[in-house]
């Protein structure tokens, strides 16, 4: 007997509890947009303000994820079967051609190889062949079951990954067929970078963008920081809260976000780049910086680390702000973290 819950329902619990604090300040004027988008709900919440212009830059905002969720999605689907640019470009190195990349995707790409390499492989984008051998290519399948483990090891001898890369200015090609490309580690990161860029470009200066429970806050919430909750991985309730600053990023990774059972086993959708299996030993790992993109990729690279790996991968990644709680329950903080944290008691 096989069961599966999905990505949007985990996330959600998430969502809602992370926006509780700020919600609760909550005065006449603030806006609040909900968009599906990304197999997830964003949404983005404004305080204070002229309300023609949120809902023009919200228009913005819609259109502009209505191209990243085409052009960033790696794998067919009914609405952009072989549309999207990076599908095209998976296409192309799985056949061992060349393609000419978007700069602004080339640059995602780009970012994605260096964080590999720091993370000593911990994070990887390479692996999408793998991700789709395990089928969390498609959360929603009834009939999932885990691959054989040689075809897993077969895969994982041909060590996928940047490596194979060959960039000739933004022209790509590929070594080896084995690398395709999944931003799904990265791209959250990103798209909250861009929303930022959008509603600061639109005049909006305090808002908080919220997409499936990863947030950055921009401004302040009616004059004071952001609060916000990290929910417990192990039960459902909160953890802790801080205090998030104008810039700041929280990003949270964890086995609870995207899984399947099988034969009363959970395979969480975090993948180990070196065994091929998915990572058992950490239940969840938050991140706080600056960088989006960054903290996206640092909190998967860390749920692969694990509690023995932790400080060298953060120390590696210049993360200075995390919390990482594995299987059993056992946490551990950076210094950075450790100073802002409230436990919620």
């Amino acid at each position: 007997m096989q069961s599966k819950r999905s990505w949007a329902e985990h996330r959600l619990v998430f969502l809602l509890i992370a926006g509780l604090a700020a919600s609760c300040d909550s005065q006449p004027g603030d806006q609040t947009l909900q968009i599906i988008a990304f197999g997830t709900q964003v949404e983005l919440v404004t305080y204070g303000g002229d309300s023609e212009k949120v809902r023009k830059v919200g228009a913005v905002i819609e259109a502009r994820y209505a191209e990243v969720d085409r052009d960033w999605y790696p794998w067919d689907r009914e609405a952009f079967s072989g549309l999207g640019e990076l599908q095209r470009i998976n296409a192309a190195l799985a056949s061992g051609n060349s393609i000419d990349v978007s700069a602004e995707l080339a640059n995602l790409i780009h970012r994605a190889a260096q964080i590999e390499q720091l993370s000593q492989g911990k994070f990887n984008a390479g692996i999408g062949r793998l991700t789709k051998l395990w089928g969390f290519d498609d959360v929603w399948r009834e009939d999932w079951k885990p691959p054989l483990a040689d075809a897993v090891s077969e895969l994982i001898a041909a060590e996928p990954g940047s490596r194979h890369l060959l960039w000739h200015g933004n022209t790509l090609s590929s070594r080896s067929t084995v690398t395709q490309i999944d931003l799904g580690g990265i791209a959250k990161g990103a798209i909250l970078g861009l929303t930022v860029a959008i509603l600061r470009e639109g005049g909006i200066n305090d808002a908080i963008i919220n997409i499936g429970g990863d947030l950055t806050v921009l401004g302040t919430v009616h004059g004071r920081a952001a609060r916000i909750g990290i929910r417990s991985p192990l039960a459902s309730k909160m953890l802790a809260w801080l205090d998030v600053a104008d810039g700041e990023t929280v990003v949270t990774s964890g086995d609870y976000e995207r899984y399947f059972e099988f034969e009363g086993r959970r395979y969480q959708h975090i993948l180990d780049p070196e065994t091929g299996f998915p990572v058992r030993h950490t239940a969840s790992v938050t991140v706080v910086h600056t960088d989006p993109i960054l903290a996206d990729a640092a909190a998967t690279a860390l749920v692969v680390a694990g509690i023995d790996n932790f400080d060298q991968t953060c120390a590696a990644l210049g993360i200075q702000q995390a919390i990482l709680i594995d299987s059993t329950g056992e946490l551990r903080l950076t210094a950075g973290m450790a100073s802002r944290v409230n436990w919620d008691r």
